[in-house]
């Protein structure tokens, strides 16, 4: 017998419940161990573990350490899902990246006040692993979700989107806003970042301003680019396109965060060796970039001036203080459970997108 997705939980709860209530398994009586059930089902042990733990609190057997799980009772108590847990699903990659655990904590902050228990569910960089518990969270017994999604290529965005719009389950992303898929989203007003550091290189005298990207096709960092081109516009100034690098690729290093964007920043350079200053569309881009602007001799900022966004705590004591723009990822995490709340209780979203606007931190780097 094969238990098939999309909820195996379910369906090997619902089997053993009808063979304990036709007295498959009399009351006294064990019934086999969780291996062979899993083998019997064709599926994971830790499936048969989950629907083992609804047949617990449901009263029907008890689980005895080293003497297996014995039926106690053959009468469903109700038809209601086993655990109640009232709870909302945080589905996110690594805590390491200090934005994302930011955004968390706003969202557990939150939901802590409201009294709402929060379920979290870590991914790393496992993008399959984030698309399959997307379509299995009625497995774990939530009400609502919330996802930071990790969409490192146009082909994993397609297949979220794809999923996302088959999902009957409440959903809200944070920091991304997939147009056309009727998903309520709260993001940060990435246009706003853009324009507002490349105004501020503007306003002190440059005129050769760069901008540095990478994962450049995704909407958050062609807003930020779209907010750069738009100072230069209202500045009556053109952006010289050979201080512009916008890679499409990232590769995600949680170890060492600094390592893909010092290699990056040092391509940059190369085809950019005039550049006064740059717009980086990251903290970890700008951090890269005075390393190497440093180990090519360059002194920030008197030789080379560098913003960020997002302002993350990564930098050293032997670093120069960053010049970036603030994002208030704890108030992005808020934003995110109030939606999600709001979206459950069935009151109408005044709009599918909310943006969260942060400020300039002015530092050292420029």
């Amino acid at each position: 017998m094969q238990v098939e997705s999309p909820s195996k939980v379910g369906t090997a709860y619902r089997i053993l419940v009808e063979r304990i209530s036709l007295g498959l398994w009399p009351v006294g009586e064990c019934i086999p161990t969780e291996t062979e059930l899993a083998t019997e089902f064709q599926c994971g042990r830790n499936t048969v573990s989950q629907a083992i733990t609804r047949l617990v609190h449901e009263g029907l057997v008890e689980r005895r350490r080293r003497a297996g799980t014995r039926v106690i009772s053959n009468i469903l108590r109700s038809n209601k899902p086993a655990v109640e847990l009232d709870a909302f699903a945080f589905i996110y990659p690594s805590d390491r990246h200090e934005g994302v655990w930011r955004t968390v904590k706003g969202f557990q902050d939150a939901s802590q006040k409201a009294g709402r228990r929060v379920v979290t569910l870590t991914i790393g960089t496992d993008y399959e692993k984030e698309i399959e518990l997307v379509s299995r969270l009625t497995e774990f017994d939530v009400k609502a979700a919330a996802i930071y999604p990790v969409v490192p290529s146009p082909g994993i965005q397609m297949r979220l989107s794809s999923l996302l719009v088959e999902s009957k389950f409440p959903i809200v992303l944070a920091d991304l806003n997939l147009p056309g898929l009727g998903r309520p989203s709260v993001v940060v007003d990435n246009f706003h970042a853009g324009y507002a550091m490349t105004r501020h290189l503007l306003e002190t005298g440059l005129s050769r301003i760069g901008f540095l990207a990478n994962h450049s096709w995704a909407p958050s960092v062609a807003e930020r680019y779209r907010g750069f081109l738009w100072a230069h516009e209202e500045a009556g100034k053109q952006a010289v396109p050979n201080l512009v690098l916008l890679e499409p690729e990232m590769i995600p290093n949680y170890e060492n965060p600094l390592q893909e964007p010092t290699r990056l920043a040092h391509k940059y350079l190369e085809r950019s060796p005039n550049v006064a200053g740059v717009v980086c569309s990251n903290d970890f881009l700008a951090r890269g970039l005075i390393r190497a602007a440093q180990a090519r001799g360059l002194r920030v900022p008197e030789d080379l001036k560098v913003t960020g966004i997002d302002d993350f705590a990564i930098q050293s004591r032997e670093e120069i203080p960053l010049t970036t723009y603030h994002v208030p990822f704890e108030e992005l995490g808020r934003k995110v459970f109030e939606t999600l709340d709001s979206l459950l209780q069935g009151q109408p979203m005044p709009e599918l997108e909310t943006r969260v606007r942060g400020e300039i931190v002015i530092r050292k780097t420029a």
